[in-house]
């Protein structure tokens, strides 16, 4: 029979242990909330290893597929190449990205548009994971878009050729063919950035889908006036650094995202 004093010392023990245990706890559930989530992971397939491609935050990147694709890769932007990419000939794209392909078939998907070329072409995606919306552009040769999720309404593919695009939301189920100025594309990819006594917030918009990058503007942009100059092959933050000095405002830059105070 345990004495007195024995069960003392356990009492004793016992608000030690707990505490313990609830430091273990709180370090696990930090380790869990740090660990990044993998991009587009339900798309993965089993056992397959992918090699990931990065954008840099205001900046395009260009990269070189395995079968000699050029690759343009928009700010923000993740492209995941499996390794049997000469097999598969699909990739997985969170963002945006340009591909120039001779190779077909090509597939790219995202989390809401698949995008495969039937023949040599060129074509721009952009979707975000974290975004319902998602666009498509075909700038040469034919290119096959459908859904990438079920949809109740309509599975239906969407056959594009020059000058065609898709605006697609997921929220609403929605995915429609459109046309579109090529020669919209065509200045995309000389990367000129061009400003013509453009008001503040347009020139923002505008900012925004050429880097594919969040703007968030706080104050009073009245005095901002229009924004005017040319840019080529320019990052955001030398864009930024030259229109601030007329416009008169500061910026931040946290977390891929940029924030402008008047």
């Amino acid at each position: 029979m345990p004495t007195k004093q024995a069960n003392t010392r356990s009492r004793r023990k016992s608000p030690f242990i707990i505490i313990v245990v609830l430091c273990v706890i709180t370090l696990l559930s930090v380790f869990l909330l740090r660990k990044p989530k993998e991009v587009l992971a339900s798309f993965h397939e089993k056992g397959q290893t992918y090699t990931t491609y990065e954008g840099v935050l205001g900046e395009r990147k260009k990269i070189t597929l395995p079968d000699g694709t050029p690759v343009i890769l928009n700010s923000n932007t993740k492209l995941l190449v499996p390794a049997d990419f000469a097999k598969s000939r699909t990739l997985l794209l969170d963002g945006e990205a340009y591909f120039d392909s001779a190779a077909h078939p090509l597939t790219v998907k995202t989390n809401i548009l698949t995008m495969t070329s039937t023949r040599p072409a060129a074509f721009k995606m952009r979707c975000f994971e974290a975004q319902q919306g998602a666009t498509a552009y075909v700038l040469s040769g034919e290119v096959k878009v459908s859904k990438s999720y079920h949809s109740k309404t309509d599975d239906q593919p969407e056959m594009l050729g020059p000058g065609n695009m898709v605006l697609a939301n997921k929220e609403i189920d929605l995915m429609e063919k459109e046309t579109y100025h090529t020669a919209d594309m065509e200045a995309w990819l000389q990367d000129k950035l061009v400003f013509h006594d453009e008001p503040f917030m347009n020139a923002v918009r505008k900012l925004e889908e050429w880097y594919s990058t969040e703007i968030y503007v706080e104050g009073d942009v009245s005095a901002a006036g229009g924004i005017n100059g040319e840019f080529s092959q320019a990052p955001l933050t030398r864009v930024l650094e030259e229109i601030r000095q007329t416009a008169g405002f500061s910026y931040k830059i946290r977390k891929n995202k940029v924030a402008i105070d008047f």
